[in-house]
């Protein structure tokens, strides 16, 4: 039995056996094929096969083994047969695609044919084996087909964002085309619906808005095509990126020319943006306003009011405001400039019963001594429902009620120990089903 090759037999990887320089001997044994499942280990046997061996005769070459067509995957190991039998012994030449082949590394002419190394699918072609001895000549023509493999490849490879934010990620695929590509969510198929779309000729552009804290994990790019399948995955990592405020301003006295300049760091995923606001009006830039923003090496926002000639007009209470897709955080403090106090003008307000509402007294000027609030010439607090902030001017009113809560508020300022500036606001109270009717 022949176990393994050896000096005078050749078994290829196909199957075929190659006997050199036969000797009579080679004739007087039965040939059988063996083969044995890789995995069960079930065998099965050919029938027998007898060689005739007889004398030697000159005669031209005649192709004994060759190949029509065969494929291959890049980087495999190709065998393409090639053998003949005549006498004198032939001789052997490869073509590719008409162009005689050049040994390399990874070509080698065997005794039974060409063996190609670690295939590539420049590789494929039509290949040529040309054969000849005195008597005459030979070819066989075959051609080679070097697939890639299928190959998947999410980008981007790290995914790093907020609850809030969109998402998309890109599955670019190799190897083949008209391919079926399947997105999946911790092993969940993925579908299209309000927030996820899937776009491209085959789907491989996946993008969601709004991403919720239970849509991280891992996402998977899954592409079949035939009997071949493939796969990559990145892991989508979601973090709470409502905005932060970091440091800012504090509240402070400044005299009138005093240059002024106001900060805010703020850190959010995605970067937040930053607008500032002065008793609750936005700042309008002039030349002597204005509003600048650096990105830190952390990441962070950091704002910048800068003041460069301050008037009395420009105290009150400033904010800073940083808003992204994740959320909105506010920050709000005093600035107090030194000149005669007075009171903005204020505006009448309406207010929803049953709801909470402010009213904002916004005195610009300082010194001043105290703020107060009064509704029919009563001091406010008198009942549990009211809450006065002498620091900042803010009236509030919980659960408010028509029947007590409408009517005209007045703010006392104690500008000097005798002397006193105030303004007045009516308070109207509309129940909700108004406010809902007044919308169509």
């Amino acid at each position: 039995m022949i176990k393994t090759a050896g000096p005078r037999f050749l078994i290829t990887s196909t199957g075929a056996l190659y006997i050199l320089d036969v000797q009579n001997e080679d004739g007087l044994y039965n040939y059988r094929c063996i083969t044995r499942h890789r995995y069960t280990g079930e065998t099965r046997q050919s029938n027998s096969a007898r060689l005739f061996v007889s004398d030697p005769a000159n005669s031209a070459p005649s192709i004994l083994d060759g190949f029509d067509h065969r494929k291959a995957m890049a980087g495999q190991r190709v065998e393409l047969p090639c053998k003949a039998s005549g006498h004198p012994t032939p001789k052997y030449r490869w073509l590719k695609d008409n162009i005689p082949w050049e040994p390399d590394s990874r070509f080698r002419q065997t005794v039974t044919g060409l063996l190609i190394e670690n295939t590539r699918p420049s590789d494929s072609g039509n290949y040529v084996c040309e054969v000849w001895n005195n008597y005459g000549t030979a070819e066989m023509i075959g051609r080679l087909y070097v697939k890639q493999p299928l190959k998947a490849t999410i980008s981007p490879r790290k995914v790093k964002s907020s609850v809030g934010s969109q998402v998309s990620l890109s599955c670019s695929v190799t190897g083949t085309e008209d391919q079926e590509l399947s997105w999946y969510r911790n092993g969940e198929i993925i579908n299209p619906g309000n927030n996820v779309r899937i776009t491209g000729i085959n789907r491989e552009n996946l993008i969601m808005d709004g991403m919720a804290k239970s849509d991280g994990g891992a996402y998977q790019c899954f592409v079949r095509k035939d009997k071949m399948s493939a796969q990559d995955y990145v892991q989508v990592i979601l973090e709470d990126g409502t905005p932060k405020i970091i440091s800012a301003f504090s509240e402070k006295v400044v005299s009138p020319g005093e240059p002024v300049s106001l900060m805010c760091n703020v850190k959010g995923t995605p970067l937040p943006t930053i607008t500032w606001t002065l008793d609750e009006d936005p700042i309008v830039k002039d030349g002597s306003h204005r509003i600048s923003q650096i990105i830190t090496s952390e990441g962070n926002v950091v704002s910048y009011l800068n003041i460069s000639n301050t008037q009395v007009r420009d105290g009150g209470v400033y904010r800073c405001t940083a808003n992204n897709s994740a959320g909105v955080v506010l920050y709000q403090a005093r600035i107090n400039v030194r000149g005669p106090a007075s009171i903005r003008p204020m505006k009448n307000i309406t207010a929803i019963a049953g709801r909470d509402t402010y009213i904002h007294c916004r005195v610009i000027g300082y010194p001043y001594y105290s703020i107060k609030w009064y509704k029919n010439s009563n001091l406010l607090p008198f009942n549990h429902r009211q809450v006065a902030f002498e620091n900042n001017g803010t009236l509030k009113l919980s659960d408010v009620q028509k029947e007590v809560d409408e009517g005209e508020y007045t703010c006392n300022v104690l500008v000097q120990p005798q002397l006193s500036t105030s303004q007045s606001v009516h308070v109207t109270v509309k129940d909700q089903f108004q406010v809902d009717s007044s919308e169509y």
